[in-house]
């Protein structure tokens, strides 16, 4: 319950922040600043991820809403109980669907964040929520996946001692 709880928050942020910037901020426009280190201003992202695919909603639209399906159905086979991986799919999730909604209901997803002190792309809740959910989901791989445990102490194992 709780990671619905977590997925629900993040949607609601994202969709809540993206709202009052749609109404209360022109296209652009820089609304407030962090000197050198953080400007955040209204930006439309036709694409994807550092504005790849751009011009083609419709199917990163489908895609958002598959990974959003996949996720449901992955978690009610699965019935993960490791805290990292469902909080790192929950906010996966919470992104991609955060996303999903812009491009389904405008066209285009609202990004306003902006670093300056690196060249790197405009951003927004959802953006953040599905990067944070990869770096705990990579996390979770590299260090807690029993599967992956088992699977190399199989491989250390069996050729101890032998020349």
């Amino acid at each position: 319950m709780i990671y619905a709880i977590i997925a629900a928050a993040i949607v609601i942020a994202d969709f809540a922040v993206k709202y009052l910037i749609r109404a209360n901020v022109g296209l652009n426009e820089v609304f407030f600043s962090i000197p050198h280190l953080f400007d955040f201003t209204y930006v439309q992202n036709r694409g994807a991820a550092f504005s790849m695919l751009s011009g083609r909603v419709p199917v990163l639209s489908v895609i958002s809403i598959a990974f959003c399906v996949g996720v449901i159905i992955w978690w009610a086979m699965k019935k993960p109980t490791h805290p990292l991986l469902k909080t790192a799919f929950s906010m996966m999730f919470a992104g991609a669907l955060g996303n999903a909604i812009d491009r389904v209901a405008y066209g285009y997803v609202v990004d306003f964040i902006a670093a300056r002190f690196i060249d790197f792309p405009v951003f927004n809740i959802a953006d953040m929520a599905i990067t944070i959910g990869a770096g705990l989901f990579i996390v979770y791989i590299i260090f807690f996946d029993e599967d992956k445990k088992n699977e190399r102490n199989k491989g250390d194992s069996g050729g101890a001692g032998q020349n």
